[in-house]
């Protein structure tokens, strides 16, 4: 079987498109205490090691996992771009992460989920209470957030100029749906992708509440 160049398919994903985001996980660090991370439907987006020392990558493509099976350079990319003296420490489930995954509840700070359907509700048990949940609305996880009562909308992720940004202010004027409907866990499951809202975000980040 064909090794993964595992710089090559970094840089084609996420380097050339300029999806690394790097800037947001750093504002992320900064802003909130996180060391445990979770992040179902990640591919090959190693980005959350370079800031946090503890990363449980979960997806299905054979594809992330002959990226991940090349232990050693997945450690070295990380090691050079790390911003923490611990040793990183990272894992890769090849699972479908609306499966129970063989890990401890209530067990991670930060919960991300990206461009991956509805990981704040199938992960929520492995996120701490007071930890948060990173979401953007291409398959409608925010908007199932934001009727959770399980997680409180505490700030919006904006990009000015190529730069990530982080708001907590008018959250208020978030998660207004532009049409006449009331979303509902049920809508949202059905419709499998986000609601248009009158006001907009990159990504939305939750506290976990209860």
């Amino acid at each position: 079987m064909k090794k993964v160049d595992v710089q090559e398919l970094y840089d084609q994903f996420y380097v050339d498109n300029d999806l690394e985001r790097a800037d947001l996980f750093q504002s992320l660090k900064l802003k909130f205490n996180i060391n445990s991370v979770l992040y179902p439907g990640c591919f090959a987006h190693i980005t959350p090691s370079f800031f946090f020392s503890e990363v449980v990558y979960v997806d299905t493509d054979r594809r992330a996992k002959k990226f991940f099976e090349q232990n050693i350079s997945v450690a070295d990319l990380i090691s050079k771009r790390k911003t923490y003296y611990l040793d990183a420490v990272f894992n890769f489930i090849l699972s479908d992460y609306s499966k129970p995954l063989d890990l401890d509840e209530m067990s991670f700070d930060l919960l991300i989920s990206q461009y991956a359907g509805f990981v704040s509700q199938a992960c929520k048990r492995y996120l701490m209470i007071g930890g948060i949940l990173l979401t953007n609305n291409s398959h409608g996880d925010a908007g199932m957030a934001s009727i959770d009562d399980d997680y409180e909308f505490i700030a919006a992720v904006y990009v000015m100029n190529g730069k990530y940004n982080i708001t907590d202010g008018n959250l208020e004027s978030y998660f207004i749906p532009k049409k006449q409907i009331k979303v509902t866990k049920e809508y949202l499951e059905e419709l499998g992708k986000g609601v248009g809202y009158t006001k907009t975000a990159n990504s939305y980040i939750f506290k976990r509440v209860s």
